[in-house]
């Protein structure tokens, strides 16, 4: 009698655990990746040494939507570009923004915002809908220096530093500089692949545009005789260079980052099966849930055993 009365308690206070972690855990689940239908804005400041730089254009560009789950999905303009979104390194989304850059500028698509920054540096983008943007500026010069703001993503949400979700970003742009003295610049472009080494699958050549300030100015051919690279020699120093990819090889996406002179262009060939970690509150929820339910069946196990003990023992 006495082990059935302490066999309800336990499964009792067991199960009202049980329900009351799923309703935490559910709840959690549920915001855990923000309000996608929440307007947001973002906030970009551009500037050295805590001097901001004035009457300076930005332009922003949404390039891909976010769903509840916190995957992207190009959109819009953006939707047919061969570049890969998942699984990516700090390094990868500098690379990712400088490829959606130079796209942007060659095939002059249609900023959502243009704005200029205020004496402090500062331009507000406000009444943004969730989603992953691209934000590029104008060159800045002065005391014979010009400064090129770096293309940039923001995810809007974002997290904040207190694990919540932020809908006002405020983030500082990084640039180059360049001293107006430099008459001339040269730049190189290097192409690598990542495909396993699977070369049958490669083109026997690839074409790939220059870029000054947005606009076509060469193209040259990238072979093996070439070692896949060339280098562009007497450039105009004030001006704003780039590559692009003519046209990527079928199945192969592209990156371009560049380091310094040099554009590192990289086609890739996704894996058919890609590995991606999981996401919070995708597929780490239900493992809460699990140990508390084999916490349940351990203790009944136990009560069982006993019970089971005690009537042998009789």
């Amino acid at each position: 009698m006495k082990a059935n009365t302490f066999r309800r308690r336990v499964t009792a206070i067991l199960c009202s655990l049980l329900v009351g972690l799923s309703w935490a855990v559910t709840t959690v689940f549920a915001v855990d990746n923000g309000d996608i239908e929440q307007n947001a804005s973002l906030t970009v400041y551009f500037g050295k040494n805590g001097e901001g730089f004035a009457d300076v254009e930005f332009s922003i560009y949404r390039i891909a939507e976010i769903s509840q789950d916190g995957s992207y999905t190009l959109t819009g303009d953006f939707k047919n570009y061969p570049v890969n979104l998942e699984n990516l390194t700090s390094s990868g989304w500098r690379g990712l923004a400088q490829t959606l850059d130079a796209y942007a500028a060659r095939d002059h698509l249609q900023s959502l915002q243009v704005k200029k920054t205020g004496q402090d540096g500062q331009v507000v983008f406000s009444g943004l809908s969730t989603g992953l943007y691209l934000v590029k500026g104008e060159q800045y010069e002065k005391e014979e220096h010009i400064y090129t703001p770096e293309a940039m993503l923001v995810s809007l949400p974002a997290l904040s530093e207190d694990g919540g979700w932020s809908y006002h970003q405020k983030v500082s742009c990084k640039f180059d500089s360049t001293e107006t003295s430099s008459e001339f610049v040269q730049r190189k472009v290097c192409k690598v692949w990542e495909d396993n080494g699977n070369q049958e699958s490669r083109p026997k050549e690839i074409l790939v545009q220059l870029l000054e300030n947005g606009r076509v100015v060469d193209t040259v051919v990238l072979n093996e005789e070439n070692h896949w690279q060339y280098t562009w020699e007497n450039l105009k120093g004030s001006s704003k260079w780039q590559v692009a990819e003519a046209k990527t090889p079928e199945g192969y996406t592209v990156s371009v980052a560049q380091e310094g002179s040099t554009f590192i262009m990289t086609n890739t060939c996704p894996s058919d099966t890609p590995s991606r970690l999981p996401q919070t509150g995708m597929l780490w929820w239900p493992v809460p849930l699990l140990a508390c339910a084999g916490l349940l069946f351990v203790v009944m196990g136990y009560i069982l055993r006993r019970r089971h003990g005690e009537s042998d023992g009789r």
